[in-house]
């Protein structure tokens, strides 16, 4: 066999084993079960730990975009509370999918709250959460705007994770716009407090994120065991399955898009990118061109960005 041939037969065998890897996943049993299985490495929250809303715009967005917001509540100690915007447009599955969505909260040691529409009594997220609804039914949004801003309110987070505003899928950028009028009604109302703006990206990646987010192996299974606790989703569509392969790429792309045209890759095998930006009362403070990225060898904590963005002078 040529040297050649040599080459090529190694590097087939290469692909072929990470095709049988992405398989072997098929094999293990999708939730949600009976009792969570919550991994071991959960630690609890500190009582003096910052609080975190999280703005997921379906069931299982917590899990499969969440890696930051697990380090934190791992590291920090954070208290991670995901606001679930919707339970889904199909109001058929919407049982089904509260009961995944609880099972996989206990996985990522995150609190859940589910808001009601605003005129009803149920918790079933809110309704019709896209840019046609906020032009088209002003009153109706308005509402949502303002019940969400309440739960800002109560709980007072320092940081807010929500879906980039071209996320692709109409209720990701629904839930943006949501997320970002409501953090302005609740400014409006507590005009001293400060927040932390973390964009997130699934469906559509963004132009210009400025922080690149390691993520362990370890971290990454504790999310695909919350991920597969959405059985109903996940057999639909496998996104779990994909989901080591996505956070690789972010790795060969964040490495220059966020550390610089032409930098060398960083020496982790996982990532996520965000974009952050920061609230105080009125002021939207930019973060510097230059972007930031955290490794796993660093603790996760929201003072490390506030310095990191020289965010602190400004609060």
């Amino acid at each position: 066999m040529t040297h050649r041939q040599n080459t090529y037969a190694g590097w087939l065998s290469y692909v072929e084993g990470v095709t049988q890897a992405v398989e072997s996943g098929r094999g293990i049993a999708l939730g949600p079960s009976s009792a969570p299985p919550v991994p071991g490495s959960i630690p609890e929250r500190k009582a003096d730990g910052p609080k975190i809303v999280y703005c997921s715009p379906h069931p299982d967005d917590e899990s499969l975009g969440g890696a930051f917001a697990l380090r934190l509540r791992l590291e920090a100690g954070a208290q991670v509370t995901n606001v679930a915007i919707t339970l889904g447009s199909d109001l058929t599955k919407r049982e089904r999918r509260r009961r995944e969505l609880a099972s996989a909260c206990q996985v990522l040691g995150f609190e859940l709250l589910i808001p009601s529409e605003p005129g009803t009594s149920a918790a079933d997220g809110f309704n019709h959460v896209t840019l046609p609804s906020r032009r088209e039914q002003a009153q109706a949004w308005s509402a949502r705007v303002r019940a969400l801003a309440e739960i800002f309110g109560r709980e007072q987070p320092e940081a807010i994770f929500m879906p980039h505003a071209d996320d692709f899928n109409e209720t990701h950028i629904g839930t943006h716009y949501l997320a970002f009028d409501a953090l302005d009604e609740y400014l409006s109302r507590s005009p001293r407090a400060s927040v932390l703006v973390i964009e997130t990206e699934f469906w559509h990646e963004m132009a210009d994120p400025n922080l690149m987010v390691g993520i362990t192996a370890e971290q990454a299974a504790i999310q695909m065991t919350a991920a597969t606790e959405h059985g109903g989703e996940m057999s639909r569509m496998p996104y779990h399955l994909l989901h080591p392969c996505r956070m690789m790429n972010n790795v060969r792309r964040g490495s220059e898009v966020v550390g610089g045209q032409g930098a060398g890759v960083q020496p982790f095998t996982f990532a996520e990118l965000h974009r952050v930006s920061f609230r105080h009362g009125h002021e939207r403070v930019e973060a510097p061109s230059e972007g930031r990225i955290l490794p796993p060898s660093e603790t996760a904590t929201l003072d490390w960005l506030r310095r990191e963005f020289g965010f602190e002078a400004a609060a």
